[in-house]
Parts: C-alpha cells; sequence; structure tokens
C-alpha cells in the first residue's frame, strides 16, 4: 500500500509540474472546469466559445498532461 501510496503522490507532483508548463490559456480552462467545477457550455460562454470547442481543448489539454506525466513517470523509474 506504501508504494502505491508514494507512486500516486509522486504523479500528483508529476501533475502539478506539467500543469505549469501548460499556456495561460490552456491553465485558465483546467481553473475553470476543475477547480470551478464549471461545465463546458458554462465555460464557453464565459470565454465566448461554444461548448464544443472547449471541450475539445480540455480534451487536448488532457492528453497533453497525460504525456508529460507519462514522460516524467518514465524518467522517474515509475511506471
Amino acid at each position: 500500500a506504501f508504494v502505491e501510496s508514494s507512486s500516486s503522490n509522486l504523479r500528483l507532483d508529476h501533475l502539478r509540474e506539467c500543469a505549469q508548463s501548460l499556456d495561460a490559456k490552456a491553465r485558465d480552462l483546467c481553473r475553470l472546469r476543475y477547480e470551478q467545477d464549471l461545465k463546458p457550455a458554462a465555460i464557453g460562454e464565459r470565454i465566448g466559445a461554444g461548448a464544443n470547442t472547449v471541450s475539445k481543448a480540455l480534451q487536448r489539454i488532457r492528453e497533453i498532461l497525460r504525456t508529460c506525466i507519462e514522460r516524467k513517470s518514465t524518467l522517474g523509474g515509475v511506471v
């Protein structure tokens, strides 16, 4: 259990680092979606974009973060 917890904590650290490497617009979208728990339609209303555009942008951001975390995990010896 400790190894799993340690691995999870390391992945969270990687997530924080990767999120900081996002551009400001992407970080703002993440804040609106995950910190303020807004749906894509509500985010779109705030930023003047359609819900589909917001959803696609969030999908791209998640993929960027996933790739970054996996790269850091591999480099750090954690799978």
